[in-house]
């Protein structure tokens, strides 16, 4: 019996990981859409019965699409499988309609669980069709995205608050490019830039949290809603840079399988001599709270010269 399934997530990687997850017999049936207005037409040329739904794309967000589907008279069951694993996108999804909520990167022992106790035949004896290979900049964008969904739920438990998360942006920066970055960030007196530089396994890069006065004032209210003790700017740029870089850089290593060493956190006070930058694929990811502001920026600065050597860590990822 064919299932008739959509993968709907705007990362290629996300996409492939999934579907390898399924029993080898559904694979050659599974349809992808990278948005939800990619699934709406997907839905419109043939139904499906059973979506998994990511919650952070372009256009039309998970969210929206649960929305949408409310009014469907031939809905699939969904299932959300996404990075953003705060308590409060759990809820929300869950009000909405999906069936069970997963979060990134999937893992076949539970999802396939899953599928047998929602009464799916999980007959797994065809042979694994092959999928294409994903891009770097895809494969490493949803790496990120994981690791930024993971800070987040740390950031919503510790203040009780919904992060709003981005899709985090690449960018490659020539050294004109970065120099002008950050002696643009670092002329700013009311800017605090937090640096934090990693290393393991030939790979090596340097974390920046980014924060302006109005998400300083924020973290102190919440801060004293919280009823956590009273301290200077200075002191809770560094906490909650501490808490982003710990987490982030951990689920980043995590997915890589590599241990990376780790510098002491440092304010920044001036930015290296144009001529000691090199180029380098920058990662931005901005946490906001929603109609409050921009709570802080995340920049995620990895050198030419790393890339390599990065790219076969991920080869795994990308091909398989």
């Amino acid at each position: 019996m064919s299932h008739r399934i959509v993968i709907c997530d705007d990362s290629a990687l996300a996409r492939k990981q999934l579907c390898r997850c399924l029993p080898p017999p559904w694979q050659d049936d599974v349809r992808f859409a990278g948005n939800g207005h990619e699934l709406k037409a997907l839905l419109a040329q043939q139904p499906a019965d059973l979506l998994f739904l990511d919650l952070n794309m372009p256009q039309m967000d998970g969210y929206q699409v649960l929305q949408w589907l409310q009014g469907q008279p031939h809905a699939p069951r969904v299932i959300v499988v996404s990075a953003d694993i705060q308590a409060d996108a759990y809820r929300r999804v869950m009000a909405l309609g999906a069936l069970q909520f997963l979060k990134k990167p999937v893992v076949a022992e539970p999802l396939l669980n899953l599928l047998g106790q929602l009464g799916y035949n999980l007959t797994q004896e065809t042979e694994t069709p092959p999928l294409p290979a994903v891009a770097f900049d895809d494969a490493l964008q949803e790496i990120c995205n994981v690791a930024m969904g993971r800070a987040a739920a740390n950031m919503a438990e510790l203040w009780g608050q919904f992060i709003e998360l981005p899709i985090p942006r690449l960018r490659r920066l020539g050294p004109a490019e970065l120099a002008m970055l950050l002696e643009g960030g670092l002329s700013d007196p009311e800017l605090t830039v937090i640096s934090q530089g990693f290393a393991g396994h030939g790979i090596c890069g340097e974390a920046l949290l980014l924060m302006q006065p109005e998400g300083d004032a924020l973290l102190a209210q919440l801060t004293r809603a919280n009823n956590q003790a009273e301290s200077s700017p200075l002191e809770r740029q560094m906490d909650t840079a501490n808490l982003v870089f710990a987490v982030f850089l951990s689920a980043l290593s995590q997915q890589l399988d590599i241990p990376f060493c780790q510098s002491h956190p440092v304010a920044m006070s001036s930015a290296p001599a144009m001529s000691k930058l090199p180029r380098t694929l920058a990662v931005e990811i901005r946490y906001q709270l929603p109609k409050r502001g921009i709570l802080c920026e995340l920049l995620l600065l990895l050198p030419e010269s790393t890339l390599p050597r990065l790219h076969t860590v991920m080869t795994p990822l990308m091909e398989h």
